[in-house]
């Protein structure tokens, strides 16, 4: 596998360095030259021609007289939809409730935090200890 590799690398190698090579005729250069000089002019012409029609634009806008056009603005409604739901749609505190294990924001239960765990104190003797497991 490896030597399909180097004989490709070699190959397109040798194929680069022969275009490298490779010595056109003084002839090709004058016409590719006169070809080139040709356009250039072309291109030069074509530009003073596009300058003529059409003047730089320098300066402001203001200057040319465009103007900003004023956009105007709906009133927004400011009737009483603040707490109106959406027909088909539920509030956030409906969407928390379906979810297991979650009490809502208005629950008014509190959450009992104090957990009592019977058995042996932190300050626990041995003897407490072998009593307890014996």
């Amino acid at each position: 596998m490896k030597s399909l590799y180097t004989i490709a690398l070699l190959l397109s190698g040798l194929s680069m360095y022969a275009q490298e090579n490779k010595t056109s005729e003084p002839q090709d250069q004058a016409v590719i030259l006169k070809n080139a000089k040709e356009q250039e002019a072309k291109l030069i012409k074509d530009y003073e021609q596009y300058n003529k029609n059409n003047p730089p634009h320098s300066g402001l806008v203001s200057d040319y007289g465009l103007e900003v056009k004023k956009q105007n603005l709906k009133p927004k409604n400011t009737s009483d939809n603040s707490g109106k739901l959406l027909p088909n749609t539920a509030s956030f505190d409906e969407v928390l409730a379906t979810i297991p294990n979650r009490r809502s924001r208005k629950a008014s239960q509190p959450i009992n935090k104090k957990i009592t765990v019977t058995g042996l104190s932190n300050t626990a003797t041995l003897e407490e200890i072998k009593k307890n497991y014996s």
